[in-house]
């Protein structure tokens, strides 16, 4: 196949060269991301006729005590760490 030469400054010298490869190339990815951007659209306008979901208050006692026990677990942590430095640098 041959190559298509593109002059975009109007010099009569071709600027770059397409083969017909690219150019198929470019086409198949204009039309995936317009098929993606349909599809993310018909998505978007199904979710705003779906009713707004509630958090109960349980969920935030729930992620409280999560956060609670991740805050205990890091000082444990923190407390081996300084043990391990201690015993490390025999202060």
């Amino acid at each position: 196949m041959g190559k298509l030469k593109v002059d975009v400054d109007g010099d009569q010298k071709p600027d770059f060269q397409i083969d017909f490869k690219t150019l198929i190339l470019v086409g198949g990815m204009v039309v995936s991301m317009t098929s993606s951007y349909v599809m993310l659209k018909s998505e978007i306008e199904v979710a705003k006729t779906m009713p707004k979901i509630i958090a109960p208050a349980d969920d935030t006692r729930v992620v409280n005590q999560k956060l609670e026990y991740l805050i205990r677990e890091f000082e444990k942590s923190e407390e081996r760490i300084k043990d391990l430095e201690r015993r490390v640098y025999k202060k």
